[in-house]
């Protein structure tokens, strides 16, 4: 999920989006938005950066990501999605309208990000790479898994907020606020005496019935920069799980702090990967 220091992600109410209740729905209950197939580019960001040459298949499939958005191509994007992120949008209808703007990365995040330095890292017990980058402005990350276990079918586990109803995770330190309120967020900075904080609500707390695509993790794991960054998960308050990092904002170089939770576990659908991205 991307993050400039303006704004991690939103949330965006879609017409003809249904059946989504204070940030909690079940994969498959993401009804289908007006039929697209592409997205118009950001203005100004038609023009792709000229990026550096991919160290490896996943950095590569990343970059292929990138240009998709860069370019408006839903179709091309929804492709290298995994059969999971897929099915958090039901169909590619859903996700062409959506595309760039529930959480993803937008056009012009993609073209600064397409210049960046991608770093690669492996995830727990190699179960994904997380794919980073980290510029001036904007930093984002993705998770890069074989499906299935096929290491010649790489694919992306990037899904979007759920448009509608609450957010269930927030940032607290630094102080960006709910993911639904990221575009107005505004500057967000890290209070360097304190550790960075991750805050998740429980989905007890909502009136839904149904599983939240977000999850109620356990576990988180983090890396700055690509390198790793153990998480702790704190004391509990109220319904609230609290993780926290110690990390220290970047001596005169843009820093990121990336978090990675797995969901879907115990609920009967696929295990897949979720993460966040701040800058610090």
């Amino acid at each position: 999920m991307s993050q400039t220091r303006e704004r991690l992600t939103t949330a965006l109410l879609v017409a003809g989006v249904l059946g989504l209740a204070a940030g909690c729905t079940s994969d498959d209950q993401v009804s289908a938005a007006p039929a697209a197939t592409d997205v118009a580019p950001t203005p100004g960001a038609t023009a792709s950066p000229t990026p550096v040459e991919a160290a490896s298949p996943e950095e590569a499939l990343v970059a292929e990501y990138l240009d998709a958005a860069v370019a408006g191509d839903a179709a091309a994007a929804w492709q290298l999605l995994t059969p999971q992120a897929q099915q958090f949008y039901s169909t590619e209808q859903t996700f062409a309208g959506l595309f760039g703007r529930d959480g993803t990365v937008s056009a012009d995040e993609a073209g600064q990000l397409l210049a960046g330095d991608m770093v690669s890292s492996e995830g727990p017990e190699g179960a994904f790479t997380l794919v980073s980058v980290t510029t001036d402005s904007e930093a984002d990350a993705w998770v890069v898994r074989a499906v299935d276990g096929d290491p010649a079918d790489l694919r992306i586990d990037d899904a979007g907020v759920p448009p509608t109803g609450g957010s269930l995770y927030e940032w607290r330190n630094p102080a960006a606020g709910a993911e639904d309120a990221r575009y107005e967020a505004g500057p967000a900075a890290l209070d360097a005496s304190r550790p960075a904080t991750l805050s998740f609500a429980s989905p007890a707390s909502t009136d839904s019935d149904v599983p939240s695509t977000i999850g109620y993790p356990d576990a988180l794991y983090g890396w700055v920069d690509g390198a790793s960054v153990p998480v702790e998960l704190g004391a509990a308050a109220g319904s609230e799980r609290q993780f926290t990092a110690d990390v220290e904002p970047g001596q005169g170089a843009p820093t990121a702090l990336t978090v990675v939770w797995e969901t879907g576990l115990g609920g009967g659908t696929p295990a897949s990967w979720r993460s966040s991205t701040v800058l610090l």
